[in-house]
């Protein structure tokens, strides 16, 4: 094993296959230096400050492009069926203009996307989606099961507002926003635009998101949030790494791997075994009576400051590979670097092991999530 690697600064080579936001020309002149290919489009990922993206998210508050957070509609007659089936959740609670957090398994109970799920009306459904191809997954199962309904991928443009100050630019923008529960949803307009506006986003600064389905005015939405949000210090931002390991918002794909089940990643309390049929649902209860082979745990990484871990790196105690480090970075809020990881299901609290990380190796100790919970000191 070498004692030392780096990866490469490379550049995206923005070109057709790989399709741009609404937002994309507007990402550009707020000064976007780093992109991502989520569900086939460029996904901002940072303005060039990592710093002062973090302070605006968790101290006043920051505009994000999440176009490439695809809307699956699922709408008619055998919506709601289909739907039920599709998801590991009971949907029946989930009334008209809410939504529900539905991770999606396949048939041996793989953790294969965990949407918001949003029920728009009789019939019409969307799932709000991470990355992965949800949208061919619903229509072969619409034609398996011969489902009276239309699966249909929206090109629905997404502007997250997430921070402490969202509510009064919600305000600003003459939208009510008051009482408003989490992952609700009501109608309005901006700029004369019609919208849909979630009590939602992938951070947990509190905060919105405003959903155009004609995204032919994406610019004019962008240039009025950015107007009203002035004063309250708005500024363009990402989902951000470190946010989101402090506060353990699990990222697909990145945390779980590609075969992960949601016991392994301690979603057994969102999922209904007991409830109506869905796909998966008898492997997840075989599952669940083995009892899961890994288990999601904290991480906490010793030595300097770090950058966003790249890619997961294997993490040992001596000869013995314990599980992989999947997401690291520094956290300004425990003052620590901190990671998540999927280690054996007997890997207990407290493990020191280590792991190679650009830059050279690294001590690393496993601690209890959330982190909050943990006993971290700063280095």
């Amino acid at each position: 094993m070498q004692a030392n690697y780096t990866d490469p600064e490379l550049v995206a080579a923005v070109g057709p296959r790989v399709r741009k936001s609404p937002f994309f020309d507007c990402t550009v002149r707020a000064g976007l230096t780093a992109v991502s290919c989520y569900n086939h489009m460029w996904l901002p990922m940072s303005y060039g400050d990592p710093d002062a993206e973090y302070r605006r998210l968790t101290e006043s508050v920051s505009m994000w492009d999440v176009a490439a957070q695809r809307h699956i509609a699922v709408r008619g007659p055998g919506a709601d069926a289909l739907v039920q089936y599709a998801t590991a959740i009971d949907t029946t609670p989930v009334g008209v203009d809410e939504g529900a957090y539905a991770p999606m398994v396949d048939q041996y109970g793989i953790l294969i996307n965990d949407p918001v799920l949003l029920h728009l009306g009789p019939d019409d459904w969307r799932f709000s989606a991470a990355d992965g191809d949800i949208g061919l997954w619903i229509k072969a199962l619409a034609a398996e099961r011969r489902a009276d309904c239309l699966v249909t991928e929206l090109d629905t443009a997404t502007v997250a507002i997430q921070g402490p100050r969202a509510d009064a630019v919600m305000r600003d923008l003459d939208v009510d926003v008051d009482g408003m529960e989490s992952l609700s949803i009501r109608r309005s307009t901006i700029d004369g635009l019609a919208v849909m506006v979630g009590r939602s986003g992938w951070s947990s600064q509190g905060g919105f998101e405003i959903f155009l389905d004609d995204p032919r005015g994406a610019g004019r939405l962008w240039a009025r949030i950015e107007e009203a949000g002035t004063h309250h210090g708005i500024g363009p931002g990402a989902p951000n790494p470190s946010e989101r390991i402090e506060n353990v918002l699990l990222s697909y794909g990145t945390d779980t791997g590609y075969d992960a089940d949601p016991f392994e990643l301690g979603l057994d309390g969102t999922i209904d075994l007991d409830g109506e049929d869905f796909i998966g649902r008898d492997a997840l209860r075989t599952l669940r009576s083995n009892g899961a082979a890994r288990r999601l745990t904290g991480v906490v990484v010793a030595g300097a400051r770090m950058e966003t871990l790249p890619h997961p790196v294997p993490m040992s105690a001596g000869a013995e590979v314990l599980g992989e480090l999947r997401a690291a970075a520094w956290s300004p809020r425990f003052g620590a670097n901190l990671g998540l990881a999927l280690v054996g299901g007997g890997v207990d609290l407290g493990t020191r092991a280590s792991a190679l990380l650009p830059g050279g190796l690294r001590d690393l100790t496993t601690v209890s999530l959330p982190f909050d919970d943990a006993d971290i000191r700063p280095l």
